[in-house]
């Protein structure tokens, strides 16, 4: 075995030992993978739907939400089936494909450069606190790093030679790519341009990369088109908005730039290499100062979820919810006064589909007998004035259990 196949297996050893270890209480289980598991559980208790999650935080002047495409949706509702609706085990999923996505960048990158560069490439992609960090929670925009890898190796491919089936293989990846992540639209803009770019054929190659765009999007063309085009009219008011100077809600982040990010490894792994060849030492060294910086990076704890108490595991979670359902309620509904979600989704998603037990609506706490309450135990619910407690008996309060060394689930009643 060579020397770069023996340091190849190691350095996938220790990404999946970085990535693994300590794994049930490292999981982040917060809102946005809930609401993810709500809408597509409820795909799978009540109906199908042609479009996805409901972003609550992107609406027009007029009051219209907009929604993501159903593919991402789609894509969960055989692991809840298979786990039986069990969050950490839907996320071991997206570890794996985390570490197929390096997989898949080391052929890529080996292909596109050489052995070497494939290695160092593969380092980046594998030791980066991003990469790290998105591994270990559900969420549509991990599906990211694969499909700029795959995009940038399709155009590569197109360069070489013109072929119909990558153009439809281009259009295909940008129209997953925009359903998951609509802003998508100004990469798959560029992605189209350089197509016509690379092909002398423009109006065959333009016809199939469109073609692979609706194919992707087939379920929200067909909302569309039984609902008054509702995705399509809601999108263009939410663009004309922004164009306006609307006050609506508009926000770039990292993790919009994601599908960039393997071509900024690729382009590291071989800047690295070229310094590889000039003396290994000199590759070593920048290697080695790239993982001490990531692994001390904010986005990694060995010890607790990122971005949530320590006490709040996936685990503890679901104990939590077990505690309300052997209570044995009625009329009820559930808050977490932790993060900024008070209607307290992480409970709701084990409660409706791990153990049959639905809550009211997140609107109907007015009418809710009981309200049960994750919280910390010394939370002060005599000062509270989270609206969702607001018809609830606050002097009276039971502490049914502790959840961790800080957390308790909390039973109040109706005055």
């Amino acid at each position: 075995m060579k020397f770069k196949h023996f340091l190849l297996i190691f350095i996938f050893g220790l990404g999946i030992f970085i990535r693994f270890y300590n794994y049930e209480n490292r999981v982040t289980f917060g809102p946005e993978q809930a609401v993810s598991l709500i809408t597509s559980g409820r795909m799978i208790t009540e109906k199908i739907s042609f479009l996805g999650e409901q972003n609550m935080q992107r609406a027009t002047s007029s009051g219209h939400y907009l929604f993501a495409g159903a593919l991402f949706s789609y894509s969960l509702i055989p692991f809840q089936l298979l786990f039986n609706f069990d969050a950490l085990s839907i996320t071991f999923y997206f570890t794996i494909l985390n570490l197929f996505t390096a997989l898949v960048l080391f052929f890529v990158a080996r292909h596109m450069i050489d052995e070497t560069a494939a290695v160092y490439t593969v380092i980046l992609f594998l030791f980066s606190s991003i990469s790290i960090y998105h591994s270990l929670f559900i969420w549509d925009q991990n599906y990211s790093f694969l499909i700029g890898t795959l995009t940038i190796y399709l155009l590569f491919l197109l360069k070489k030679e013109y072929r119909l089936k990558y153009v439809f293989f281009l259009g295909l990846i940008s129209g997953i790519a925009y359903s998951i992540q609509d802003l998508y639209a100004f990469t798959a803009l560029m992605v189209f341009v350089l197509i016509l770019v690379f092909t002398g054929k423009k109006m065959l190659a333009g016809a199939l990369f469109i073609l692979g765009a609706m194919l992707a999007n087939v379920s929200t063309i067909l909302f569309d088109l039984r609902n008054g085009l509702y995705y399509l009219k809601t999108s263009i008011e939410y663009v004309t908005d922004f164009v306006k100077g609307n006050n609506i809600n508009v926000s770039l982040d990292y993790y919009h730039l994601l599908i960039f990010f393997p071509g900024f490894f690729l382009v590291g792994g071989y800047f690295i290499s070229k310094l590889h060849k000039k003396s290994i030492f000199y590759g070593v060294l920048v290697v080695c100062i790239y993982i001490i910086v990531n692994l001390k990076s904010d986005r990694i704890d060995l010890s607790s979820p990122t971005g949530m108490p320590a006490d709040l595991t996936v685990k503890n979670i679901y104990n939590a919810a077990t505690i309300i359902v052997d209570d044995k309620p009625d009329e009820f509904n559930v808050a977490v006064l932790v993060d900024y979600d008070t209607r307290g989704h992480v409970l709701r998603y084990p409660l409706e589909f791990k153990y049959k037990l639905k809550p009211l609506d997140i609107v109907k706490y007015p009418e809710a007998e009981t309200v049960y309450v994750l919280a910390q135990e010394n939370y002060d619910f005599l000062k509270s004035k989270v609206w969702e407690l607001s018809d609830c008996n606050k002097n009276n309060v039971v502490n049914l259990a502790k959840i961790g060394s800080n957390y308790s689930v909390f039973k109040l009643e109706k005055q």
